[in-house]
This record gives structure tokens, C-alpha cells and sequence, in this order.
């Protein structure tokens, strides 16, 4: 999704709109940047994750990559647990 200069100007547009218009219904301006403070986390989300993995390379999983084996872990049992497992 990507957001044209226009439409960034209509948000800002209306969210000065907003700030101008809601506290002549009551509520406060400490309320509405509340509210903006909790509303900011998702919204620096949505718009600083936009794109997802796309174009810094750094996924390529192509037949040119290394495979490395695993690292063989041993793991030893107490002898309870052992003969436990062993039935």
C-alpha cells in the first residue's frame, strides 16, 4: 500500500480538523493525545513495516546457498530417566 502525497495531506488535514473540533464536544486535549500516544504504536507499525521483506535481498533462499548440517547435540539422562525411557 503505498500513500500518495495527497492522501497524506487529507489525513493531516482532518486529523487537525479533529483536533479542533473534539474538545468543543467535551473532550479534553490531554484525552486526545492520549489516545494519539496509544494510537501511534500501531500506526508506526503498519507504516514502518510496510513492504515486509521486500528489497533489501536479504532472504534469498536459492539453490546458491550454503546448506550447513545441523550440530550433533548429545544429551545424557540421568540413569532413572534412562531406564524410564527404555520402558
Amino acid at each position: 500500500m503505498k500513500l500518495s502525497r495527497s492522501w497524506l495531506t487529507t489525513l493531516c488535514l482532518v486529523g487537525i480538523g479533529a483536533l479542533l473540533f473534539l474538545p468543543s464536544l467535551g473532550i479534553s486535549i490531554g484525552t486526545l493525545f492520549t489516545f494519539l500516544l496509544i494510537l501511534a504504536c500501531p500506526l508506526m507499525h503498519l507504516f514502518m513495516m510496510r513492504g515486509g521483506h521486500g528489497g533489501h535481498g536479504g532472504h534469498d533462499h536459492g539453490a546458491d546457498t550454503i546448506q550447513r548440517p545441523a550440530p550433533k547435540v548429545e544429551v545424557s539422562l540421568p540413569a532413572q530417566e534412562k531406564k524410564a525411557l527404555e520402558g
